[in-house]
This record gives C-alpha cells, structure tokens and sequence, in this order.
C-alpha cells in the first residue's frame, strides 16, 4: 500500500458523498446575500436544485418568502453553473 496525499484522500471521499466545494460556497453567498436576517435563517437542505431554508419565526418566514425569486436569482449568482431553482421555507421545530 502507498501513502498518497491526504487531499487527493480527502477529496476522493468528498466525491463519494457527494461533497463539493460549493457547497461551502452557498454557505458563504447565503450568509453574504441574508445580511441581518442570516441568524434567523439557515440552510438544513439541498437536493437536485431545491434549497430548503429553515427559520425561527414568522417575520423571518415572512421574509425569505417574499424574497425567494431574488435570493434564487443571487445565490445563483456565485456560482459557474447556476443550480438552484425552488427554494422552500418551513419553521424550524427547535423554535
């Protein structure tokens, strides 16, 4: 067996789960895009282009709602390859 670099390693597994640096970027554009209301919300879900956004309270549901073709349009924005298309937004259980 040979050694190889932890980072073709690490990046070998990351491939295997599905992991990709822009998911570290959507992180970063949705922090950046959010502003204040960033600590109201966060992102718990991504699956085929679908971002699933999870807030504490109403005025913060209320918020991303009626902001959710723009944040759509500038989320995509950081990106290469636009892959965000439905955005969807439910209060977290945890309040």
């Amino acid at each position: 067996m040979s050694l190889s670099p932890i980072c073709e390693e690490a990046e070998k597994v990351c491939g295997r789960l599905g992991l990709t640096s822009a998911l570290s970027t959507l992180d970063r554009a949705w922090e950046s895009e959010m502003g204040g209301w960033g600590r109201l919300a966060k992102i718990v879900a991504l699956d085929k282009g679908a971002l699933v956004v999870e807030v504490n309270s109403s005025p913060a549901m209320q918020e991303v709602s009626l902001r959710r073709k723009e944040l759509i349009r500038r989320l995509n924005r950081h990106f290469q390859t636009p892959f965000i298309h439905h955005l969807t937004v439910r209060i977290s259980e945890n309040g």
